[in-house]
């Protein structure tokens, strides 16, 4: 389980990189920040060195399938289905690597703080990492799976068995003239354009942290308020929805996802704890 949480710091810590770098060296830069982030930790739990290469795999292989220039998405869902394998994979056979040791441990446990005892090094070194990997790899998760149910929506539009939604004339009376009192003319309105959720970006990170903390304290009924919360603040703007649903769908799909990778870190966390 040391080495899952090693894997999602090193993601975080990559993804994070990307996001404030220019497209040119975002890629290198964020997968030598990676790697460094993954070399620090493992040195620092007692890893075998020859986990280094698979993580300069894992992590180039993530930022190179999820890049957002190329507008493709099935890179991106090949790049998650194996992650989580690899997360699994790590997860079952995990125990074999042994107890961790090392400076890390050391400094940890040296901790002036006795409600520390009772939280093993590991279940902390998970939280750590997943927080980091709730930061802005989360978001990459969150549009791979916003961007797939788009491609879906504009595929079941351009099917020829899909029916154009009518467009019924609308009424509008031109301005009045003192020479002549003009016929009202039809006039077919403009179909209104898709417009996203604003915030997101930078309210996802925040609410799964605080989601996270909460369900690792056991504070169930703060996570349902904060769940029903986040519906009522954004019901007003969904209400007004005049896109055929697209914009109740772009909400939801993207709040599951997210809430989604709350609940995996949890769990891996509660496993070891």
């Amino acid at each position: 389980m040391i080495l899952v949480a090693v894997l999602l710091a090193s993601l975080g810590t990559a993804d994070l990189v990307r996001r404030r770098l220019p497209f040119s060296r975002a890629i290198w830069m964020a997968t030598a920040a990676g790697v460094l982030v993954f070399l620090l930790a493992a040195a620092g739990v007692g890893l075998a060195w020859w986990f280094t290469p698979v993580a300069v795999v894992a992590v180039a292989g993530w930022l190179a399938a999820t890049r957002e220039d190329t507008g493709a998405h099935r890179a991106g869902y090949w790049a998650l289905g194996s992650l989580a394998a690899l997360i699994v994979a790590l997860v079952v056979f995990g125990p074999a690597l042994g107890q961790p040791t090392g400076t890390l441990v050391d400094w940890y446990t040296a901790l002036p703080y006795t409600g520390l005892t009772a939280i093993p090094f590991t279940a902390f070194a998970l939280t750590v990492g997943g927080v980091l990997f709730l930061f802005e790899t989360a978001n990459v998760v969150v549009r791979l799976a916003l961007r797939g149910e788009r491609s879906s929506s504009r595929d079941r539009r351009n099917s020829p068995d899909a029916a154009a939604p009518p467009t019924a004339p609308v009424t509008v009376a031109p301005p009045r003239r003192w020479w002549h009192r003009g016929r009202p003319a039809p006039v077919v309105p403009l179909p209104s354009q898709f417009t996203e959720l604003k915030g997101g970006r930078f309210i996802g990170p925040l609410e799964r942290v605080f989601l996270l903390a909460l369900v690792l304290t056991g504070q169930f009924t703060a996570v349902a308020a904060v769940i029903a919360a986040k519906g009522i603040v954004r019901f007003p703007e969904i209400s007004k929805d005049d896109t055929g649903g697209s914009k109740a769908e772009y909400f939801l799909v993207g709040s599951f996802a997210s809430w989604a990778l709350v609940v995996v870190v949890a769990t891996l966390v509660a496993l070891v704890a």
